[in-house]
């Protein structure tokens, strides 16, 4: 009997696994990987993997799992999420290349993941900068902050908020009127200020964002119809004379990193790459050829960093110099030589902890690529911090090295809620040793994003945090008393 059983399941395997002619794990990787890099199995929790990230996976190839329907939105909403084909109408695999998928997962998956090293205890007290929280006057709704921003030429800070008003960091009075939606980002270039709203702020496939400029109080439209653009960069990239708008449009499902080029006196729109997640860029010449590149972090399915190298008048090739899986949540980056090799290395933090997989990650934090010359990059360090947002690269104690100011938007509440900011100064960079300290202001708020500048003209960079607890009050404390917790550098000072 128990030999009749043995040949049974030996002709079952070789049923599925000769007539199908792939293995569980093949699958895994060929189906999950064809839009992202397919995350290791045991990096998430087995109840995470059932309840929320396969019946995502399952909808994303057609397949219906687990009750999951991945169109419950409005009318509206579900017409654009099915243009986006994201959740294929025909199913891209049958049930038992599923069970495969599903069983390779569910067998590798641990039951827990511990959020070691342990966190508590490791910081200091935040010395070298004094802590103050601000609230500005001019808003109906505290802890609504969603974007700050440094003007150099004025050295003034222009906060955005929820309720679309842009504020004066130094002078609590609005200097601008409710917009119909956030101002996500503002940049200010030869005195006119552009103005960047996201148009719908929570997730959503509906393109209603839109870039307008300010000079002289007069208001001018520049495009209409972005999807959730989050960041904006002006740039003259051929220097004919002409600034180019680069434009991250995060989007839901779908979205891309586009360009606008004016034509005469009308902006024409370009994709430049049509993934969703875009959320930063910086401008350089990566490969020293004369001519301004662009580097682009992607922060959701295929995450990671890419480079557009410019070949002639706007026109561009694209690599992806650093890869990351789904489950790290890039969220941004900065370029900067490290190690003073005259070539730009990379600082990228991890800890978007939202959507799908919503749990204290261990490889979250702040991450150090070093450029090997050739626009090659390798990871030579990483400093464990959850829920890492925002970072920020400056010499901020003025001792002739790179320091790091990390926000959190994800920190463990529970646990080490003052580490929604994270100063981490540079005691040695060839052993990247690094001292990390924290101020105890930073439990009274839930800190999104984050600016440096010399605010108060005294030589020295300062440190803004915007607060956004709208969602987060239950997790901390009266963490909707106040909109900024303002760092005032005393490196100057102390010497």
């Amino acid at each position: 009997m128990t030999l009749l059983l043995v040949v049974i399941s030996i002709g079952v395997y070789f049923f599925i696994y000769r007539d199908w002619g792939t293995s569980p794990e093949k699958n895994y990787n060929q189906y999950c990987g064809s839009c992202h890099l397919t995350p290791d199995p045991a990096n998430i929790p087995k109840s995470i993997w059932r309840n929320r990230i396969l019946p995502e996976m399952a909808a994303r190839m057609g397949y219906r799992y687990n009750n999951n329907d991945p169109f419950k939105f409005s009318m509206e909403e579900n017409y654009y999420i099915k243009l986006s084909n994201a959740f294929p109408e025909e199913s891209l695999i049958d049930s038992i290349q599923w069970k495969q998928i599903h069983d390779y997962v569910i067998n590798l998956a641990p039951d827990s993941i511990s959020n070691s090293p342990s966190r508590i205890g490791r910081n200091s007290d935040l010395s070298q900068f004094e802590s103050s929280l601000r609230t500005l006057d001019s808003l109906k709704t505290t802890g609504g902050i969603v974007s700050i921003n440094f003007d150099a030429s004025s050295n003034k800070f222009l906060i955005g908020d929820i309720n679309g008003k842009l504020h004066d960091g130094e002078n609590p009075i609005p200097i601008r009127k409710a917009s119909s939606s956030p101002i996500v980002s503002s940049f200010v270039d030869d005195s006119t200020l552009y103005l960047t709203e996201v148009g719908i702020l929570n997730p959503s496939e509906l393109s209603r964002g839109k870039i307008y400029s300010i000079k002289d109080k007069q208001i001018t439209s520049i495009f209409n119809n972005l999807h959730r653009p989050v960041y904006t960069e002006v740039n003259d990239l051929n220097n004919d004379g002409n600034k180019e708008i680069i434009i991250c449009e995060f989007g839901h499902h779908s979205g891309q990193l586009s360009m606008l080029i004016k034509r005469d006196s009308v902006f024409e729109k370009r994709t430049l790459l049509g993934f969703p997640g875009s959320i930063k860029v910086e401008i350089t010449d990566m490969n020293g050829d004369g001519k301004k590149d662009i580097v682009a972090l992607f922060s959701q399915g295929r995450e990671g960093i890419y480079v557009f190298y410019q070949k002639d008048d706007l026109m561009f090739d694209v690599k992806q110099i650093i890869k990351m899986g789904p489950e790290y949540g890039s969220s941004w980056f900065s370029l900067f030589d490290y190690d003073d090799d005259e070539d730009l290395d990379i600082v990228l933090v991890n800890g978007d902890n939202a959507d799908n997989s919503n749990f204290l990650k261990p490889y979250h934090g702040i991450r150090l690529f070093i450029n090997d010359g050739g626009n090659d990059f390798t990871e030579e360090w990483f400093y464990p911090i959850n829920g890492a947002t925002r970072v920020m690269v400056e010499d901020f104690d003025l001792d002739g090295d790179h320091d790091f100011a990390v926000l959190s938007f994800f920190p463990d509440f529970e646990n080490c809620p003052e580490e929604g900011f994270v100063y981490l100064e540079n005691l040695d960079s060839e052993s990247y040793n690094f001292k990390p300290y924290i101020t105890q202001e930073a439990k009274k708020g839930n800190w999104l994003v984050m600016e440096k500048g010399d605010f108060d003209r005294d030589g020295d960079v300062d440190i803004m945090l915007g607060n956004f607890s709208l969602l987060t009050t239950s997790k901390l404390k009266g963490a909707n008393q106040y909109d900024v917790l303002y760092l005032e550098n005393m490196a100057l000072k102390e010497k």
